[in-house]
């Protein structure tokens, strides 16, 4: 995965901006003193957070220190993810430190503005910012002693203190993907080099999440937090793989398979488990050549068993082969996350991979768990196990995105067949060796 470095305004909240990256499973490590190097603290970290403390000093003083502190990070080989934090409240010197940031990098870089933290009260809504409910400027971030908010319309205020040109995108105003990305892609070519994004809801910014990374230029989060993570978990997720099994035949899970299909990018094959469990070399060559093709095409690729039903096998026969097949696609192809469906299914694919023991991470849905493997060939990969009637029409789709979002990086056991394989197949699946 991409390493991250967010230059934080203070110690408090870079600290609030790493926890959410934590709760993703990133490695996450504070700095508090801008005079400390993280050259270092890059090479064990997913994410390291800098802490510029900015928040009270003069606007250039500012600008100029975390234009050199951007500097440091720009000339790491690795060229990391940049993202700059700030208050939620907008104090400090926004527009400054954020258009030191922009100059530092490649020019048509353009900053994301995305001043809410919804879970703390904060959002914005036609480019004005609200602490529950109430203007940010009649609150007492607008009585600040040292850095007072003279008013709450975003945009108005960050111009105030950068030269470069703001614009506003009122993402309430659309509900389908395309258009806001549309509306953004007009504010860009208009020459906005800081666009300042409405968001209500930890919804709201995971959808300009997604259409923000999904653009072909450079892009410097700003942000209280949330957006920071799930921007930088967006990109993360384009370099990912993910493998589904559905081995259960509960009408919800056939619903839940349906809406995925219906409602994301996913490569989705129907295994015919009798062939399969008759062992038919031919289909069984058939299933993994398709799936080097979906997994060409699609992050997610999918294999469900509730097509054609089967009176010729029990559930644990079934089972059996489904985890074989399953185990020459993780060993041939590269997947970095697993779904699982059907308590049966589940368990044998499991015992399949050698898994020692599951270090649970915490719920996805109710009766939905992430954990990551322990032991086998496959130790650190994160899972999801679900069982079939569980959860609403979105929580196969929920579960796909939610391993999409995960973060760290598996470590690869060298004795795995993996290993065996050609270098061209190893090269393209970008593991590394440890």
């Amino acid at each position: 995965m991409r390493k991250l470095v967010v230059i934080a305004d203070d110690i408090t909240g870079g600290n609030a901006t790493g926890v959410l990256l934590a709760k993703l499973g990133w490695k996450v490590l504070t700095v508090p003193d801008h005079q400390v190097s993280i050259t270092g603290s890059l090479e064990g970290h997913d994410a390291v957070v800098w802490n510029a403390a900015t928040r009270l000093l003069p606007a250039e003083e500012a600008g100029l220190r975390v234009r050199r502190m951007t500097e440091l990070v720009l000339s790491h080989e690795s060229r990391p993810l940049l993202a700059k934090r700030i208050d939620s409240t907008l104090r400090g010197s926004i527009g400054r430190e954020t258009e030191a940031v922009l100059h530092m990098m490649p020019p048509e870089t353009i900053a994301a503005v995305v001043p809410a933290f919804p879970e703390s009260g904060r959002f914005t809504r036609g480019g004005e910012l609200f602490v529950y409910g109430v203007p940010v400027h009649q609150t007492e971030a607008g009585r600040d002693p040292f850095t007072p908010v003279r008013t709450s319309r975003v945009v108005d205020w960050i111009q105030s203190q950068t030269s470069l040109p703001v614009g506003l995108l009122e993402t309430g105003k659309y509900t389908i993907q395309t258009d806001l990305r549309r509306e953004l892609d007009r504010l860009i070519a208009l020459g906005h080099k800081l666009i300042v994004c409405d968001a209500e809801s930890d919804e709201e910014i995971e959808k300009l999440a997604e259409v923000w990374a999904g653009l072909d230029i450079p892009v410097l989060p700003v942000d209280p937090g949330p957006f920071t993570a799930a921007y930088a978990a967006a990109k993360n997720a384009e370099r990912k793989r993910i493998l589904l099994v559905s081995g259960s035949l509960a009408e919800t899970a056939r619903k839940q398979l349906d809406y995925l299909e219906q409602s994301f990018p996913v490569g989705m094959m129907t295994v015919n488990v009798d062939r399969l469990t008759d062992g038919a070399q031919d289909y069984i060559a058939e299933v993994v050549h398709r799936v080097k093709e979906l997994t060409e095409q699609f992050q997610v690729v999918g294999l469900r068993t509730d097509g054609a039903p089967t009176n010729r096998c029990d559930g644990h026969t079934v089972s059996q082969a489904v985890a074989r097949l399953v185990m020459k696609l993780i060993h041939r192809y590269p997947f970095d996350g697993l779904y699982l469906s059907g308590g049966e299914v589940a368990f044998t694919t499991l015992q399949a991979m050698e898994v020692k023991g599951l270090q649970l991470m915490g719920e996805v849905l109710p009766l939905c768990v992430m954990a990551k493997l322990v032991g086998g060939p496959f130790q650190g990969m994160h899972i999801i196990t679900k069982g079939g009637s569980v959860g609403d029409e979105a929580a196969i789709l929920t579960s796909v995105k939610a391993l999409l979002r995960q973060g760290g990086e598996i470590k690869w056991n060298r004795n795995d067949p993996y290993w065996a394989l050609p270098s061209e197949i190893r090269r393209v699946s970008g593991r590394k060796s440890h």
